[in-house]
Parts: structure tokens; sequence; C-alpha cells
């Protein structure tokens, strides 16, 4: 977009909604003219049209306005408008290989954060077969194989084993992606050196026939090898090599996207079909493989794998992605409005949480953290034990595992039904669920104080009233302080994320976002109430808002407080409390939105009780105060 139009379509292509915006320059700045979902089987067109249709009707002189033209025709302008786009990656499968059962749950983690579908083997526990059986499988499009940055034990012993079987399946699999990460790097050489490849097929061969026994054996397996394997080069050095190019460090980077201090130059990213081609044992293998990634180890960079992590992204993540384009936008935000922003994003194939916050002299510098994880999609394709068991502990129906498991199902093949009555509350559950896991997944970002800015993304929310949602971040966003919500209703977040130029993105966030960030209220959480008697009193202070609050421990309260109005909130506790500072007398700024401000006086983290039906109860009891109008 270096030349930009004075109206667009901001475009966001999920698994189960697309999501159209009609964006326009008037009054001086860009706005956000109209938006629309609907389910991704829609026809396109047909969802631009009825964007145009209803500008149209509203103002026909604002459309002529923003197209330059007398009278268009819409039809004409869903054919002739640009469209900024990004779209959700769907989920890609990586085999995870090491030397040990402890290296490969290290580097299963660190996958798993970058958005894979994990399958993994270590070679002290699996038997050769085994482990070739997960690098061949159909549905596998890359193979990750690591090791400390200096192999010992285990790992050391099997390492050449593993690497002839990898590069083996390599050549039998050209569009085969295979990322060395760390000490494993010292078998680059078993995937180039023509003349060799026979050989090392036939070792890995002998190797995968011998089945469970060569597994039990602890003799070393010998590859047979044209010159001695070099000494892997120390991690900084290696951590961007790439066979036959090389990839940006930063997947935010090698999209396009400028960061603060030098970025990257976006490299040629290895492509991986989403099915494998079937195995030929006899056909010819190639000279070389060119999908080869040399990565750092899953313990270097800060939080621990971030490196390891990124490389891994820009190997899954198309450049338009659009949850990479979310952590983009989140970044130049923080350092737009000079605060700490944090994202919940939540769809059908994955889930994301970012974190970025300006800091340093002049706040000029931003400091930022995403995952984005297949698992904390609201219905995962794989419905294990923990997760049926995660989304129960939501729950406030009484379902049987089996009959979960189906509704479940039911609702990842179509999303878009029954969004009301039960329906809706298995919808508010599940996604409680995937946030749970997302959580989990991210503990650097627990550790961080509660962000000035909170912000709900995905479709999942999009039935849900504003003050339910509010009430799920807060149930799952457990961290005294007081801070805004905020919900990317229209999804812009990821296509504005799609502007390559960061001057640029950020000039048109200024513009836009208080027509991104739809605000559903403040949050106020403090830490350290004692139960069994009043905390103490609060006073709301505004133009139109004027209430007087008896603070009673382990609940949570809406004062109505409509968007654009803001008030004084001074609270006098009976004991010290912790609210960003510890003390008993607070006075604080606060906004309002669609639900108002929310006081919650609730244990951190919440208590809840053993007993399912009693659980569940108290679920229902703070959800109803919210969404009164779910038995309507």
């Amino acid at each position: 977009m270096s030349r930009q139009p004075r109206v667009f379509f901001a475009l966001d292509f999920g698994a189960a909604t697309t999501s159209a915006a009609l964006v326009g320059h008037a009054g001086g700045r860009w706005r956000l003219l109209a938006h629309a979902a609907a389910p991704s089987t829609t026809e396109l067109d047909a969802l631009l049209f009825g964007i145009l249709d209803r500008v149209e009707r509203a103002d026909p002189e604002l459309l002529e306005f923003v197209s330059a033209q007398e009278r268009p025709k819409t039809a004409d302008l869903v054919a002739d408008l640009a469209r900024l786009e990004s779209r959700s990656s769907p989920p890609r499968r990586i085999a995870v290989l090491a030397g040990s059962k402890r290296q490969r749950r290290r580097l299963e983690e660190v996958a798993a954060r970058a958005g894979w579908l994990v399958v993994g083997g270590s070679a002290d526990v699996d038997d050769p077969l085994e482990l070739s059986r997960l690098v061949l499988a159909w549905d596998t499009h890359a193979v990750l194989l690591g090791a400390d940055p200096t192999p010992g034990g285990d790992e050391k012993r099997h390492l050449p084993m593993l690497g002839a079987l990898v590069a083996a399946a390599a050549r039998r699999r050209p569009e085969l992606a295979v990322v060395l990460a760390g000490g494993a790097a010292i078998q680059e050489s078993d995937f180039s050196g023509a003349g060799e490849h026979d050989r090392i097929l036939e070792v890995a061969k002998t190797v995968a026939a011998a089945g469970p026994a060569a597994g039990a054996d602890d003799t070393p397996v010998e590859v047979p090898s044209a010159a001695p394997a070099a000494e892997p080069a120390p991690d900084e050095a290696r951590s961007a090599e790439v066979a036959e190019g090389a990839i940006a460090a930063d997947p935010l980077a090698a999209a396009g996207a400028a960061t603060d201090t030098a970025a990257a130059p976006a490299a040629p990213q290895p492509a991986a079909p989403a099915h494998a081609a079937p195995v030929e044992l006899n056909a010819a293998a190639p000279d070389r493989h060119d999908s080869v990634l040399l990565a750092p180890d899953a313990e270097s960079g800060q939080p621990a794998g971030s490196a390891l992590q990124q490389v891994l992204e820009g190997l899954r993540a198309r450049s338009d992605e659009s949850r990479l384009g979310v952590a983009r936008s989140v970044r130049s935000l923080a350092l737009l409005l000079d605060k700490s922003i944090e994202v919940i994003e939540v769809g059908v194939d994955g889930g994301l949480r970012c974190r970025a916050e300006a800091v340093g002299p002049g706040h000029r510098t931003v400091v930022s953290s995403h995952v984005g994880m297949a698992s904390g999609s609201f219905t995962p394709d794989d419905l294990t034990d923990e997760v049926i068991d995660e989304v129960l502990s939501w729950s406030t129906i009484a379902f049987d595992r089996y009959r979960l498991i189906d509704r479940l199902r039911d609702l990842r093949s179509s999303p878009w039904g029954e969004a009301d009555g039960e329906g809706a509350l298995l919808r508010l559950a599940a996604a409680k669920a995937a946030v749970q896991r997302l959580v989990a997944a991210t503990p650097e970002i627990s550790e961080r104080e509660m962000p000035d800015i909170l912000i709900a993304a995905g479709g999942v929310w999009a039935s849900t009233p504003p003050s339910v949602v509010a009430l799920a971040m807060a149930d799952l966003v457990r961290r005294p302080g007081v801070g805004r919500l905020a919900c990317d209703q229209a999804r812009l977040l990821g296509p504005l994320g799609a502007i390559t130029d960061e001057e640029e993105r950020r000039k048109m966030l200024k513009d836009l976002v208080e027509d991104v960030l739809l605000p559903l209220g403040s949050l106020i959480l403090p830490a350290g109430i004692r139960q069994g008697r009043s905390a103490g009193r609060m006073r709301v202070m505004g133009e139109t808002a004027n209430s007087d609050i008896d603070l009673q421990p382990g609940g949570i309260w809406a004062v109505e407080l409509a968007p654009g109005q803001t008030a004084r909130a001074d609270m006098d506790f009976r004991d010290a409390v912790r609210l960003g500072a510890r003390g008993r007398h607070f006075s604080v700024e606060v906004s309002g939105g669609l639900g108002g401000l929310f006081v919650d006086l609730r244990d951190i983290p919440l208590r809840l009780p053993d007993r399912a039906d009693q659980k569940r109860a108290t679920w229902e009891s703070w959800q109803r105060a919210m969404w009164s109008e779910i038995d309507e």
C-alpha cells in the first residue's frame, strides 16, 4: 500500500469466518465506514456488495466522496476497490525427533508455541521404525531434529542414527522441510554429498527393519560419510543459516514488517504442500535436499525457546498470516499509545496471546512477546481427555463426556450453528477453555502486570454479549490492577498488520484506533481481599455516573458507565490490598464501555468448589449477573 487509495476493503479470511470492513478517508482521517462478517463459505463479492449497499443507503454522498465518483455503481466498486487482506494459516503437522525424552519435550513445547500440530518421538524410548513412521506420515509437513548445543550422553549416541533417518526420509519426500536445531546441526552433512545418499538410505532401512531390538541396543549406529562431519558453529552464527538461502530470525519481519531497530530482510521460505506425496522406495534420490534449516537450540532467546520459535513460525506461516498481523498491529499500537497492550484471540484453527509495551528512554523501543497455538482453538481437532476436562470445568451445563465430544465436533464442523441458548453457553465454555490453554502456555506474559488495554479478538466472541466477554477476560487473566477492556469487533488488527511499512501502519492505526478497539469498559481487580466481611467502600464520580458501593468480597459488580465517558473511582479498603501498588486508599480514572465498569473482588487465583455441580452453580451465579437474557 505505498500509494494509499481513499477507500479500500480490509479482509480477514478465517477458518470459519470471513470478516470484511470498508475503510475510507473522510473528514481528514481514515474511518471505519462499515463492516460485516459471514461464514467462510459465503461468496466474497456478495458480502462486499452488501457492505457497499448499506453505506449507499445510509449516506450516498459519503460513498461518492470516498470513491471520487459521481453516483458510483456498487458492482464496479466491488471489482475495483483495493483490498488489504490477511488469512488464517491452516494447522500443519511437524514431527519432533530427539535423542532423549527431555530434549523432545522441550522441542515439542517450542513447536507448539509456534503454531504447529506436534507429534514427537525420542530415540531412547521409541524404536527407529516408529520414528520413521512419524516422519513419513502423509500429514507430516516438516521435521524438527534437535539437541543441546553440545550433545552428550544419549543425545550424542543417537544423533547419527536420527540424522540418517531424517536425511533418508527427506530424499524420498523432497517437499518435507527439515529443521536442525542446536547441536543437531552437526548432522547437516547427511543432507549433502552426492554419492552417499544410497549408502545413508540403506543404513536407515537396516536400522528401521531391525525394529524394537535396535532401540534396545545401546551401541551407537555408525553412519557412513564421505567426509568427517564438521563441528557445529556457535548458535549465534548458525541461527539464521538456511541451505540455499536464509530465513529471517523474526517471522514478523520475514512477513515484511519493519521493527524499531533494523528489520531483517525477508527471504524466500520453503513451501510445504498440504498433503505429502506417496513415498516411492525405488525412486531416484536427488543430489541434495534444499529445505534444510539450521536453527538455535530450544533454550536460546528470551524467553527461553523464542529464537527457535521464530524460525518455526517463519516456516509455518504465510506472509499475510492474520495472527502474526495481529501481533504486528499490537506492537505498533503500543508505541503509538505508549501503553502496554495484550491481546487474546481465539478461532477455529488456533489461538493467539500476545503482549507489547513501550520501554526505554523516551519509550521509543517496544518489547513484545506472542504465542500462537493450534491447541488454542475453541474446538481442537484432537479432543483429548485434557481438552474435555477443561471444557467441563468451565461449563454451566451438565454434559456427559461422550455428549460433549459430539457437541464439540458438531461445533467444529458448523461453527456458525446454534449460537443461542445452550449452544451459546457451550461456545463460551469452549472459548474459556481455549484461553486457559493459551494462558498456561505463556507464563512469561502472565508474570507481567495487568496491561493498560486488554483486547479480546476472534470470531468466537462475536455472538457473546460485551459484559460476558469482559467477565471471561476477568476470569482468565487474573492480575491485580486497573485496565481497559476492548474487543476487535471488526477484525481489523490482522489486515492492518499486513501493511509492510511500519510508519504507514502506525499512521493508519492512529486514525482508526477508536474504530478498531470497541470499548467494553474498565476492570478494577484488587488482590489480598479478606473474606467474610465488607472490604470497604468505593465511590464512582463522573458526569453521569455517581455510585457508592459497599465492597463485598467474593463477587463481581458492573457499574453503568457508557462508552466515551470517564469517571473517577475512589476506593477505601479496610486492609491493605494490591492494586498496582500496595495500600488502602486508591483513586483511579476509569473509562466506560458497552459493559461499563467492572469491580472484581474475587480471589486471585479463583477459588472454586471441588464438586462439579457446585462449581457449575458458582459459574452460573457470576455469569447470570452479566447475562440475564440467556433464559429468554
